[in-house]
């Protein structure tokens, strides 16, 4: 799934979001990783009066309309690191079903609502929502709006999960490698 579909389902919450990232980190982050968007929203303004609204700008026209999965991977990682308490709590609940988290299908409901129970003594429901969302930890549907009173807007959920990618005879070819071949055929076609 892609993370520009997740922010987009967001909603309101990319507001609760961005409360969490400094501005600062974003300014650090779009100055390294994307100097034209950088320019385009934020070089000259006044930051400290406009600053929060320039971002929520750039999230609705960049990642909203144009689909920058790039720039939505920058707001997941500032988030993640913003909350890095939650998302490693979370990480080590969810290692403990398979240490190869990207493996994994689905978190049965009984397993997720006893990870949702043990993080909500630390953390609120709005952060949890977001860490499910944001890190597409496999929780059903069901047992986010039970267990966090959330409707996890997406009709397909849990996504499922990465498949490992096979290079086509094509895309070997484009990226210089040969398909095996004996060496023999080829040196007769050259004839």
């Amino acid at each position: 799934m892609k993370l520009v579909e997740v922010i987009k389902a967001l909603g309101n919450d990319v507001d609760k979001m961005l409360a969490d990232i400094p501005l600062d980190h974003v300014i650090k982050g779009l100055q390294v990783n994307n100097r034209p968007l950088y320019v385009k929203y934020f070089k000259g303004s006044r930051l400290d009066k406009s600053g929060r609204r320039r971002v929520r700008d750039l999230i609705d026209q960049e990642i909203g309309q144009k689909g920058n999965e790039e720039l939505a991977q920058l707001f997941q990682t500032l988030w993640n690191r913003a909350n890095g308490r939650l998302y490693h709590a979370m990480y080590s609940k969810v290692r403990s079903i398979n240490p190869e988290v990207d493996k994994i299908v689905r978190i049965e409901d009984e397993r997720a609502l006893k990870f949702m129970d043990d993080l909500l003594l630390e953390f609120d429901a709005d952060r949890i929502y977001l860490c499910v969302m944001l890190d597409e930890v496999r929780f059903s549907k069901e047992a986010v709006k039970e267990k966090l009173g959330k409707e996890i807007p997406l009709e397909s959920w849990p996504p499922p999960p990465e498949a490992e990618k096979t290079e086509t005879a094509e895309e070997k070819r484009e990226s210089g490698v040969e398909s095996e071949q004996p060496a023999s055929s080829s040196a007769s076609e050259q004839e």
